[in-house]
């Protein structure tokens, strides 16, 4: 039993938890009403629960602050250094500068039109927290094991995408018709 303790405790790998989530939506506005809202990275400072803050450190570069309450564990703070970039007009990246980041992140929000006054808009985000010991991310991590942990932390993207979908929808929506009630 002192090995099997010993050996767990002088492991050397890394404690990583990788996750990747989707969502996709349809939104009853042509592409072009869309062209400038939706490349707004402020959308994610105001509606994505757990963002604290994204802060411009450079040319399409940005600190993306984040804090979560974990149970039995209080407040984690993770920052990630991320650089945006669009492809074409219909996909815009959010991709942490290295892929070797401890805190990695990637999102790519996709814009395809469905007809000419509704649109589909497809969110692909992954989360990558890479750690010299479990119990840096929760003190059970190491009993716990990786994949409890991304089970958990996929359950809490999944719902924290909803929240963002319903949050920057309502926004959307009511930016638009104030628009629209001003330009009559």
């Amino acid at each position: 039993m002192g090995l099997l303790v010993f050996l767990f405790l002088v492991n050397s790998s890394l404690f990583v938890v990788d996750v990747t989530t989707t969502t996709s939506y349809t939104v009853d506005l042509s592409r072009e009403a869309l062209r400038g809202y939706v490349d707004d990275i402020g959308l994610f400072a105001r509606h994505m629960p757990g963002v604290v803050s994204v802060k411009p450190v450079g040319e399409n570069t940005f600190l993306y602050q984040t804090e979560k309450q974990i149970p039995l564990a209080g407040k984690m703070s993770t920052d990630f250094l991320i650089a945006k970039s669009v492809v074409g007009d219909s996909v815009t990246l959010y991709r942490s500068v290295s892929i070797n980041d401890p805190n990695y992140m990637s999102c790519a929000v996709t814009i395809k039109p469905v007809t000419e006054n509704s649109t589909q808009i497809h969110i692909r985000l992954r989360l990558r927290l890479s750690r010299n010991a479990g119990s840096e991310i929760h003190w059970l991590a190491p009993v716990l094991g990786e994949a409890f942990i991304e089970s958990r932390m996929r359950a809490d993207m999944e719902s924290m995408l909803a929240t963002f979908v319903a949050s920057s929808n309502s926004e959307l929506y009511s930016t638009l018709l104030n628009q629209t009630s001003q330009n009559r």
